[in-house]
């Protein structure tokens, strides 16, 4: 009985072992998540790489009820705010009654509100699409690019339409729409040429309801780049 005590203690110490080291890493996740909470004050966090960019398998945050807007209030309201998106590359107005959604580290620099039936991770309104990172051979033809993002996308099967477009800001690209297998024709979807940059474009989606579509375009308007 004495060595058979003797041989469990080393797994005993090993096992103690293994639930400080948890402890520790718990703490140190918390305590970076309370400062990335801290430092975005006013936005909310969502974990990077939770969109439909990704291949991330973790399941989407907890988010409370999405609550009642008053767009016509928010569209007419004179009390609007800055955003800066978090890589620093554009800039928009938008009410400050809905809380901009961030992906912090998130490649595209993306963007959203929690305006949609759709979860808002797999529903990004503002990111810095790469060119190159779908099809190399389109760099520098980004109206090439427009017409045929369909292609990317397993549920698409066609544009429906695109046409040249330019913001009250300044910024000139293309506003498309595209079919998917349902024949159902998308929301329209915005992209802006950055100047000097033949591999990236801002792409700017119609995440917003009907009725707030006032609010929708006011924001639109007001997307510039980052100087």
């Amino acid at each position: 009985m004495a060595e058979k005590t003797e041989q469990e203690s080393p797994k005993s110490s090993l096992s103690v072992i293994s639930i400080v080291v948890l402890v520790l890493f718990l703490a140190v996740v918390f305590f970076l998540y309370s400062w990335v909470s801290k430092k975005n004050k006013g936005e909310v966090v969502f974990p990077s790489g939770i969109n439909y960019t990704s291949t991330e398998t973790s399941p989407a945050p907890t988010q409370p009820l999405r609550p009642t807007y008053d767009w016509d209030k928010l569209g007419g309201s004179s009390d609007w705010a800055n955003f800066t998106s978090p890589k620093g590359q554009y800039t928009f107005q938008y009410p400050k009654g809905i809380i901009p959604l961030i992906f912090p580290g998130d490649a595209n620099d993306s963007v959203t509100f929690d305006v949609s039936n759709i979860p808002a991770q797999f529903n990004l309104m503002g990111l810095m699409e790469r060119v190159s990172n779908y099809d190399k051979k389109m760099v520098g033809d980004q109206e090439s690019f427009v017409n045929n993002y369909w292609r990317f996308f397993g549920g698409l099967k066609g544009v429906n339409k695109a046409e040249e477009f330019t913001n009250e800001k300044g910024l000139k690209g293309w506003k498309a729409s595209y079919v998917n297998k349902s024949n159902v024709v998308t929301s329209d979807n915005y992209f802006l040429v950055v100047p000097g940059d033949d591999d990236r474009i801002l792409h700017i989606g119609n995440v917003f309801p009907a009725e707030g579509q006032a609010v929708f375009l006011r924001i639109l308007n007001t997307v510039d780049l980052k100087k």
